[in-house]
């Protein structure tokens, strides 16, 4: 049993049906979504002999009718293994020392500390939210790296453009995914160095929308910034390969799965330079980086990637496929996890036998 608040677009959310799509292959799988925050198009996306149970919890409802209704499914669960993917839902279930089998994967370096630590199974995405699982609870996490379906994306094959279109895809949060640093380094583009034949596409919503919009329009650059709102997986897998370049500006990055996407649609990467983003890249070697928070810096890489040669773009770019096929195909994902699965039942096995 997977265990979620909702299920809205979001790189955790997208990446848990491409695994449970493979593990209902061999075995039994029931996701459990406690709030009706619910894309009913994303839900469609999930294979038909998965059981989905629902709440239907109201967002920010008091009613500990919803409460109880999670804890029984919980406690009266036949399930093997109990999978939860946000820590804090572990807060409202109290009789957590009855199950030995709740599981939590850390999908991002910001945590609930104290939530983590009343899981004994953790897993972590990237190395870098393994070392902070560490040093913040002590609990030594499971590494198992995000992962793709990489086969389902379109390939680019093009990396001639006549206007320079840049994307950047992910929660509309700037505190963490940088987009005004985006926005920024684009105006000193245009109104600075008057190099006008570049677009930014920003894929996402959220809470910063607003605040993005202004800065936008502040910088007097609407009529080279397009927000594109969500966008399915189909599309990104679809269109992700018609932009020229992806750019993850980052403050806070647990792994950077939109990387993975435009790394497996063989679109060049510029990433800013947190730990989150190192492993997918190779430790930096397969994308190009910038100084994270430095909108300065980020104009600057853009028009150096924009100055390179086609061949030269495109032969990183195939360097950058070739390593995630061979590191980050979402069936590596899932059969780590159904692997470790087996490792921790079997643990809790030998316990009741002591």
């Amino acid at each position: 049993m997977h265990i979620l608040w909702g299920l809205k677009y979001g790189g955790a959310e997208t990446m848990l049906i491409d695994i449970i799509n493979r593990q209902c292959q061999n075995h039994a799988i029931e996701v459990l979504l406690i709030n009706d925050d619910i894309d009913e198009n994303l839900l469609k996306q999930i294979d038909s002999s998965i059981t989905i149970r629902r709440i239907n919890r109201p967002l920010k409802t008091k009613n500990v009718f919803y409460i109880v209704e999670l804890n029984c499914r919980i406690l009266f669960s036949k399930v093997d293994i109990i999978h939860f993917h946000q820590e804090n839902i572990i807060r409202y279930f109290p009789f957590r020392f009855l199950k030995q089998n709740l599981c939590l994967t850390v999908h991002s370096t910001i945590m609930d500390v104290a939530e983590v630590k009343q899981f004994k199974f953790v897993f972590a995405i990237s190395n870098k939210v393994q070392e902070e699982i560490l040093r913040k609870t002590g609990k030594d996490a499971i590494l198992i790296p995000n992962g793709t379906d990489i086969h389902t994306f379109n390939k680019k094959d093009n990396y001639h453009s006549n206007c320079f279109k840049i994307v950047q895809i992910g929660r509309l949060n700037h505190l963490q995914k940088g987009q005004h640093i985006a926005i920024k380094a684009l105006s000193l583009l245009v109104h600075k160095q008057s190099c006008r034949n570049v677009h930014l596409y920003l894929i996402g919503n959220g809470d910063s929308e607003n605040y993005l919009r202004e800065l936008s329009y502040q910088l007097n650059m609407d009529s080279y910034i397009t927000f594109v709102g969500n966008q399915s997986q189909e599309y990104l897998r679809e269109h992700l390969s018609s932009y020229d370049l992806l750019v993850q500006p980052s403050i806070i990055e647990g792994f950077g799965l939109t990387v993975l996407e435009a790394m497996a649609a063989m679109v060049p990467t510029l990433i800013s330079n947190v730990d989150g983003m190192q492993m997918i890249t190779n430790n930096g070697k397969l994308a190009y980086t910038f100084q994270s928070g430095d909108a300065d810096d980020l104009a600057r890489q853009i028009v150096f990637i924009i100055k390179l040669t086609e061949n030269d773009r495109k032969e990183l770019a195939s360097k950058a496929y070739d390593y995630v096929f061979s590191h980050f195909d979402i069936a590596i994902t899932a059969n780590n996890y159904l692997k470790n699965y087996e490792i921790i039942l079997s643990k809790i096995k030998e316990k009741k036998t002591l």
